[in-house]
């Protein structure tokens, strides 16, 4: 039997925030936090959600690749997410649902969960390499850890934005406030600072915007088939 109540959604980013609200969902019936890219803020907002009732934690935003073969604006349902220390697997009733629905550029996968930014390439290859992962992000892990604690469904919806060969330019590194907006000024300031970062960071953001659309365009039917899952 599944817990009445609402479905808790943990996004990074504020755009993230904007496409999950853009997607058609009934707001009485989802609530969103906004963790700024942090996974202690993230397993905090989960942990709030869960003690108000929620019936299900998804962890939904943009991701940087870590398999080659994956291109911005690819779709990853997260089947579990690793960490150093451990694995948390995602719901089996929320995956099911999940996986059914037939998106364009959609996998099934396991995430990694970083506390830190993973900007550099090799990085990355150390992390697919030992993990299977094909995606980083920053929130996921947080997510999990509290949805863990209480017993409540969980599961990760994530789409790419820097792919696995392309480092992060070092001023995107503090491009996030701690509320989730960007310090596109301050960001751009220190690109233009640095030979070659502006237009690395003017790639970054083309990327980032598909990643978003994405989002955008497959949320609506993914969390219709979440919904579903968890009223039978």
């Amino acid at each position: 039997m599944t817990r009445a109540g609402f479905i808790g959604v943990i996004c990074g980013l504020k755009s993230e925030a904007r496409a999950v609200r853009t997607s058609g969902i009934d707001r009485s019936k989802f609530r969103i936090g906004i963790s700024g890219a942090n996974a202690q803020r993230a397993e905090q907002l989960a942990q709030e959600f869960c003690e108000q009732g929620a019936r299900a934690i998804l962890s939904v935003g943009i991701s940087g690749g870590l398999d080659p073969e994956l291109e911005p604006g690819d779709l990853v349902i997260g089947e579990a997410v690793n960490v150093e220390s451990g694995v948390y697997s995602a719901s089996l009733i929320l995956m099911r649902a999940l996986v059914a629905v037939k998106l364009p550029s959609s996998r099934r996968a396991r995430l990694f969960g970083s506390d830190q930014i993973i900007a550099d390439t090799s990085r990355k290859g150390v992390l697919f390499r030992r993990h299977a992962a094909v995606a980083v992000d920053m929130e996921s892990h947080g997510a999990a850890r509290a949805a863990a604690r209480f017993g409540v469904p969980f599961a990760a919806i994530r789409t790419i934005a820097d792919p696995a060969d392309r480092a992060l330019p070092p001023a995107a590194l503090n491009a996030v406030a701690p509320d989730g907006s960007t310090r596109v000024i301050l960001t751009l300031l220190r690109a233009v600072k640095s030979r070659g970062q502006l237009s690395a960071l003017v790639q970054l953001g083309k990327d980032s915007a598909i990643a978003t659309k994405t989002l955008r365009r497959d949320l609506p039917a993914l969390f219709a088939a979440a919904e579903r899952a968890l009223e039978n």
